[in-house]
């Protein structure tokens, strides 16, 4: 096993899909499990089985695995990607590897300097699906840290210097011990409770007037977020470089992730639609040719059913390459389907004048009847129309019992919605 290697840890390709990284995690992670291992070993596995666990949590998350990539671990030591958050995980993942300060740049075969990196700023971008369909150029405004002008960044006025803070001897960390279990200490490094972390300290009086001797100022600055058509809840979209600046470290990422807000029309599954239509009883049995829905772009969907064509309850019309783009997906003619459900809109109760034109609709129908169930027979049994099954298995006395009769009043009545 490459000692500084996630992907042998996994025992996987440095090509290996999500789901394969899924997959050697779980075998990985079942034969590495303390609970099984003999009581000698357990303290070894408790170690490996944390080393598994932090090689998934990378590789399995988009942006983590880009950055190891690029930078190795050290892309999650302190005052790098992972912040302090990370630090014990990464400290264990050392010890147990043997594998000291430094980690290998991938892809060029040599070590490389110990680089640290600002942490990446997370935040919720909230879009329309119908922004999400077309695509958009967002524009944000934001403030972040920026490394003072005036003091260059050494926090110090002009002709003064800082000095080395005398506890960590200028290394921002300390010394500490964290317990891994069974009674297993483990080194850490710690921030500084003296110097804060930045290894200096700075006299009152030699701050720099601009920044207070804090090294940073704050800026406001416009971003200008481009979401690709087709892009979905969830997607990360990544600005380099543009989060908070610190002296000495490489300025991480702000990641924008993306929330979709809901539509009253359209819900959405993967590149699909759906939508819900309503047509009448005559369009029903006797076919129609119109516009049904207007689309997220703008555009009307008409569609023509024959005459001879009977669309039942039920039914769901799926219209092919009108759903969603897919996101890279290569031009305008890759997209998902369209599920659009159908609602059949029926005449209100007494819609005829004489019987005599009742009779001439069922003459005209001329459906066969159904077969009568034979049995015993009792009379008529009273009815009363609902809406829904929500009262459905509640006992009677807890039923109002109210009549569900539809009235005239009722924005509801004579359609027949079958969910």
């Amino acid at each position: 096993m490459d000692e500084d290697d996630l992907y042998k840890v996994l025992g996987i390709s440095t090509t290996a899909t999500s789901v394969e990284i899924k997959k050697a995690y779980h075998k990985a992670a079942l034969s590495s499990h303390p609970d099984k291992v003999s009581p000698e070993d357990r303290e070894e596995a408790e170690i490996r089985f944390k080393v598994v666990s932090k090689a998934y949590e990378i590789l399995s998350d988009e942006s983590k695995r880009a950055d190891y990539d690029r930078y190795g671990m050290d892309a999650f030591t302190s005052g790098g990607r992972g912040g302090g958050a990370d630090m014990d995980e990464e400290e264990i993942f050392r010890e147990f590897f043997g594998m000291g300060g430094h980690s290998h740049s991938r892809g060029y075969g040599h070590a490389r300097p110990h680089v640290r990196r600002t942490e990446d700023a997370i935040q919720s971008l909230s879009i329309s699906l119908r922004a999400l369909y077309k695509g958009k150029t967002e524009k944000m405004s934001i403030k972040r840290n920026v490394v003072c002008t005036l003091c260059k960044g050494h926090g110090a006025k002009s002709g003064k210097a800082p000095k080395k803070c005398s506890k960590c001897e200028g290394r921002g960390v300390i010394e500490g011990y964290r317990s891994v279990g069974n009674g297993l200490m483990i080194p850490v490094a710690i921030k500084c409770t003296v110097c804060s972390g930045r290894g200096e300290i700075i006299k009152e009086k030699d701050k720099c007037k601009k920044c207070k001797g804090e090294r940073v100022s704050t800026q406001s600055k416009i971003l200008e977020i481009y979401v690709p058509p087709g892009s979905q809840e969830g997607d990360r979209i990544v600005l380099e470089g543009q989060a908070d600046e610190e002296p000495g470290k490489e300025t991480g990422n702000i990641v924008f992730v993306l929330e979709q807000e809901p539509n009253d029309v359209f819900s959405r599954k993967g590149s699909d639609l759906k939508a819900t239509i309503n047509i009448t009883l005559v369009e029903a049995l006797c076919g129609f040719s119109r516009g049904v829905i207007l689309h997220l772009d703008d555009r009307v969907i008409r569609l023509t059913v024959p005459q001879g064509k009977v669309i039942r309850p039920n039914d769901v019309l799926i219209v092919p390459n009108e759903g969603m783009p897919v996101k890279g997906g290569g031009g305008p003619h890759n997209r998902g389907d369209l599920y659009l459900e159908v609602l059949i809109d029926f005449p209100k109760d007494n819609w005829f004048l004489e019987a005599s034109e009742v009779r001439k609709v069922a003459d005209l129908l001329s459906f066969p009847l159904r077969a009568e169930i034979q049995g015993d027979f009792v009379d008529d049994a009273e009815f009363r129309i609902a809406k829904s099954f929500e009262n459905y298995g509640h006992d009677a006395e807890n039923d109002g019992g109210e009549d569900e009769w539809e009235s005239e009043g009722d924005e509801n009545e004579g359609r027949c919605a079958q969910q």
